[in-house]
């Protein structure tokens, strides 16, 4: 059975007493997948200013069409919520790929990317990229994690005391919370600072001594629970950096700490290596979100090499983590405005097959499969860059589904993810892009046609 063939009836938002809002732009003959529940796939769409009016059968959306409504005829192409990228480096990183945080956000925007977190914010940026958003150069909206410290372990401060979390600061920019690194990321030319605790330091590889044995997190438990303790106090939620498994403990029992607040709050946990099993469960059990970047085979293979092969099993749990009912939600993080990163179709064939490649590991390939246990559905693969990269960030009221009354935020692709093998995910495009209801950029159809 074709997936089309699963459609349900015309769901709209009308205000109490009164008829149905017209629309101001219309996609119809296509396949629009809201992300709610497999089942709900439509072929028409209505929106109406900034906000989802309707999904529905091509004749129902088409009933609330007006002579100033916009009609797009899909021709059978996929309409998704746009993507969420929980992790990213748009505004200031993408520099080291020499492209402007212009550049970049076109570059985003391409690849369907509606929404991004800047997951580090200095208090030297913040002004800038106010001043950015004030002049209409801010366009993939974008949520602020303000730095705690920096990725060479110096301590900013809670500079972030007196300003309001969650609040719109700009056009499409907000502050979304805290970003704290619990071990060092790299500094200068420095690599990371991976920290591994006493259960697995005696079992590293002598690569893995040689590169991480010393290293450990920056924060004691009780530490870093008084940051986290003060930054919910202040209403914000943190994201956590933890590579390591001590790095990931020292997170983990930081937040159990720290109080009911705190965990009510959504913490984050960025990247999640090297996950014990004792640590596994405790992910779901303090509500914490783990934000992972489906990382290249060749990337994983490097750091299983850092452990004996008996303990390989614990990097890389993307599977584990579903099956214990811990959210997750993807980024692209590194390599910064890489295809092999920021491109969603790419990444989601990374998270769903044991055999992928990035032009960033071209010269390591081929490299071993990833094990079969972690690799995830490609349902779950979307709604980890929809709906619960939504939730991460604290959007979900308003995007990451495609529901009557959220923002109108949407990609059209050339392809259903959700039907294509997976050997061809990678080659779906964007065909158009729409934020806010008003389209951002499109490659092969005009609209206004």
């Amino acid at each position: 059975m074709s997936r089309i063939a699963w459609i349900v009836p015309l769901i709209v938002l009308t205000s109490s007493g009164s008829s149905a809002e017209q629309a101001t732009l219309i996609f119809t003959h296509g396949v629009v997948a809201a992300m709610t529940a497999p089942v709900d796939v439509y072929e028409a769409i209505a929106l109406a200013g900034d906000r989802i009016l309707a999904v529905g059968t091509d004749e129902e959306i088409l009933l609330l069409a007006g002579s100033n409504t916009t009609i797009v005829d899909l021709a059978g192409r996929t309409v998704l919520p746009g993507f969420i990228d929980a992790h990213a480096h748009l505004l200031r990183d993408c520099g080291r790929e020499s492209l402007s945080p212009a550049e970049a956000q076109t570059l985003a925007l391409s690849y369907g990317v509606t929404t991004a977190a800047e997951m580090v914010v200095e208090p030297g940026d913040l002004e800038r990229y106010k001043g950015m958003a004030e002049r209409g150069e801010v366009r993939v909206r974008t949520r602020l994690f303000l730095a705690y410290n920096n990725l060479c372990g110096s301590v900013l401060g809670p500079w972030y005391l007196g300003m309001t979390p969650f609040a719109e600061i700009a056009p499409r920019l907000s502050i979304a919370g805290i970003k704290v690194f619990v071990e060092r990321s790299s500094c200068g030319s420095e690599r990371a600072a991976i920290s591994f605790g006493d259960e697995l330091r005696p079992l590293l590889s002598p690569a893995g001594a040689f590169w991480y044995g010393d290293d450990r997190p920056l924060f004691s438990v009780d530490a870093l629970a008084a940051v986290i303790r003060e930054a919910a106090a202040a209403g914000f939620p943190v994201a956590m950096h933890a590579i390591g498994d001590a790095g990931v403990e020292t997170a983990l029992r930081a937040l159990e700490q720290a109080g009911a607040p705190a965990r009510a709050s959504r913490p984050l946990l960025l990247h999640n290596l090297f996950v014990r099993d004792d640590l596994l469960p405790l992910y779901a059990s303090l509500g914490v979100t783990a934000v992972v970047e489906p990382v290249n085979a060749c990337f994983v293979d490097t750091y299983n090499d850092m452990l004996r092969a008996s303990h390989a099993g614990i990097v890389r749990r993307w599977g584990d983590f579903v099956a214990s009912g811990t959210h997750v939600a993807a980024g692209s993080d590194w390599p910064w405005c890489d295809t092999g990163g920021l491109n969603p179709m790419f990444r989601l064939a990374n998270l769903v097959s044991p055999t992928n490649a990035s032009p960033a590991y071209a010269s390591w390939e081929p490299c071993e499969p990833l094990a079969e246990g972690q690799i995830l559905s490609v349902w779950d693969a979307l709604r980890a860059m929809t709906i619960e990269a939504a939730r991460a960030l604290h959007l979900d009221d308003d995007l990451g589904t495609l529901e009557p009354g959220k923002l109108a935020d949407l990609v059209v692709l050339s392809g259903d993810p959700l039907t294509t093998p997976t050997s061809g995910l990678s080659e779906i495009h964007v065909s158009t892009t729409v934020i806010d209801g008003q389209i951002e950029w499109k490659e092969d159809f005009d609209p206004t046609e």
